[in-house]
């Protein structure tokens, strides 16, 4: 009895223990805790590793991003594959990296014909190892890692048109001289960073016109058909037939509809030309040659030069007068990228072609050294096939204009001022004759016809005075064999059009007063704001031109006028002051070169 109890005793005692042993929890955690230490461990060692092999990457691209833009460069001295190569492996080697990781890929392009190059593109390789901290301890000892990259500098063609302001306000102290200096600058940096060979820059200045050279003029497609008087005139010396423009205004006179177009003109006619007239009172003096609207004394336009020496002898040379025409500069600008005007400076590389060749026959017949003919640089010979026409593969084209004003005055002589004949002759009989206070007369007679026939012909003589003033009847004039009728073209590069108006018709009040309002307005202003911003949009439709444009010491309205033709765009515009116009042009110049990395 005694043993049975005692045995269950033991019993309740064993299933008590062994209850309070599966309840005890007690340290339970330790050997958990443990393995999560060392997951933990192992994660963390993980995020080292990769950490270390992101900065390793990253600092292994940053020196071939550095080097790789230096070996770019085309105006630095590695000029051969193998130096280009031996310029980026330099760069790793100083960076404390094995130039041995570094795979060179480098293309260096010349123009057929071409003496420099004009494209360089380098692309690089870099495989790379990294040896791990704490990933070696699941048997992973390096991390495998490869960047690449690439960079470019110049373009296969670049057409740039430089429209710079030559009005009265930029002679005003050093503004003009240090427009030109940033101009000299612009160009030296493009032409040295893109080549020569394949980089084409026209210099459009322009002031309340753009003048053109006489060869250019020559170039032209006029809307100048020939004109015949009717009814034909009997008496010799008279005009039978005339041109509506004259040979001597060396302008165009763009029409609303022109700034619609990128083509010089939108009518299949031709170009209008201006007139040229001086303004004012030149006390019956032949007026200066910038004295004109358009003649022969302001600043012509160079075309399609590469040559840095020309371009900036022709920018040294600008000279600043007269009112402001941004509208005028633009479209010019535009016109002569526009693959319309290729006839006109293909037509300028075959004559310059010829004159160099007549130059070299003649040498080599006379057994002397080939000198070039002075004006045989009319364009060089890489000209060849521009402008070129738009959408064709890496060509770009530009636009830079500046301005240090707003739009005013545009105008230009009334139609029926504008050419054709008039009621002026003159005789060099009659100007062989002296007065009687022993002046020459002059020799002009000028029809009057609501006089009477006894006093058909007024002679004004001398200009300065209406004392020695007669008239000449119908038949005594008809007696005269050396008459010769004056159209409008020739009076007015003459005289001024208030000395016309004052000297031939001062006995004539509806004439004079006619004549005194020879001058007409062709859209200044407001008008030409509105004209610039057409032809600042059609620029850069399609984004097929490039527009820049700098405002330099201009007042609100130039500034406002600038801005909207280039939308305002981040980049296009630049508001500057004094030498600022320097930092402009260059950062300009910078963009047009486009280097960039191409990763």
């Amino acid at each position: 009895m005694v043993s049975n109890k005692a045995e269950r005793v033991m019993e309740l005692a064993a299933s008590t223990g062994l209850r309070t042993f599966r309840d005890d929890d007690r340290g339970s955690l330790t050997i958990f805790g443990v393995f999560v230490f060392i997951m933990i461990l192992m994660i963390c060692g993980v995020a080292v590793d990769m950490m270390n092999y992101e900065k390793e990457r990253v600092a292994v691209q940053n020196t071939l991003d550095t080097a790789i833009v230096a070996a770019t460069r085309l105006n630095q001295d590695a000029d051969t594959d193998e130096e280009v190569r031996a310029l980026v492996k330099d760069y790793f080697t100083k960076a404390g990296y094995d130039e041995d990781i570094v795979s060179v890929f480098p293309n260096i392009e010349v123009p057929a014909g071409g003496d420099e190059e004009t494209l360089r593109t380098v692309s690089a390789v870099v495989d790379f190892d990294l040896d791990t901290m704490f990933l070696n301890m699941v048997g992973v000892e390096s991390l495998p890692g490869a960047v690449g990259g690439g960079a470019r500098e110049g373009q296969q063609l670049i057409e740039i048109a430089l429209v710079l302001d030559i009005s009265g306000s930029m002679g005003w102290g050093d503004k003009l001289q240090n427009m030109k200096d940033a101009a000299k600058e612009f160009v030296t940096f493009v032409l040295d960073n893109n080549g020569k060979d394949r980089v084409m820059i026209s210099i459009i200045p322009y002031n309340m016109q753009v003048q053109m050279s006489e060869d250019l003029m020559a170039r032209i497609d006029w809307n100048n058909p020939r004109t015949e008087v009717t009814p034909a005139p009997a008496h010799p010396g008279a005009i039978s037939e005339y041109f509506p423009a004259n040979g001597s205004a060396r302008c165009a006179r763009f029409l609303d509809a022109d700034f619609d177009t990128r083509r010089l003109a939108a009518s299949t006619l031709g170009l209008e030309r201006s007139a040229k007239f001086a303004p004012g009172n030149w006390s019956y003096d032949v007026p200066n040659a910038n004295g004109f609207w358009c003649g022969e004394g302001y600043p012509e336009m160079m075309l399609y030069q590469n040559d840095e020496t020309k371009l900036h002898a022709h920018i040294q040379s600008l000279t600043a007068r007269g009112m402001t025409a941004i509208d005028y500069g633009m479209k010019w600008a535009t016109g002569v990228l526009d693959p319309s005007f290729r006839p006109a400076v293909q037509g300028m590389l075959a004559d310059t072609q010829q004159k160099k060749a007549d130059a070299q026959a003649f040498a080599d017949s006379e057994g002397t050294p080939y000198v070039a003919p002075s004006d045989a640089w009319l364009v060089p010979d890489t000209v060849a096939g521009h402008p070129v026409d738009f959408g064709t593969p890496n060509v770009f084209k530009y636009i830079v204009v500046m301005t240090d004003g707003a739009n005013t005055q545009h105008k230009d002589l009334k139609d029926e001022f504008k050419s054709g004949p008039t009621r002026i002759w003159w005789s060099e009989t009659l100007s062989q004759e002296f007065d009687s206070s022993g002046v020459q007369n002059d020799g002009f007679l000028v029809e009057m016809p609501g006089n009477s026939e006894s006093e058909r012909w007024y002679r004004p003589r001398s200009p300065s005075t209406t004392g020695d003033d007669s008239y000449l009847s119908q038949s005594a004039f008809d007696l005269l064999t050396d008459v010769e009728q004056w159209d409008y073209h020739r009076v007015y590069n003459r005289f001024s059009v208030r000395n016309v108006a004052d000297y031939f018709f001062r006995n004539d009040t509806d004439a004079r007063d006619a004549h005194r309002n020879a001058e007409m307005d062709t859209g200044g202003y407001g008008t030409a704001d509105a004209n610039l911003w057409r032809i600042c949009k059609e620029a850069q439709r399609g984004g097929q031109i490039d527009v820049f444009a700098v405002a330099f010491e201009a007042p609100a309205g130039g500034v406002t006028a600038l801005q909207n033709c280039v939308e305002n765009k981040p980049g296009k515009f630049f508001d500057v002051a004094g030498t600022q116009i320097s930092d402009a042009f260059k950062v300009i110049a910078s963009e047009i070169t486009k280097l960039r990395l191409t990763q």
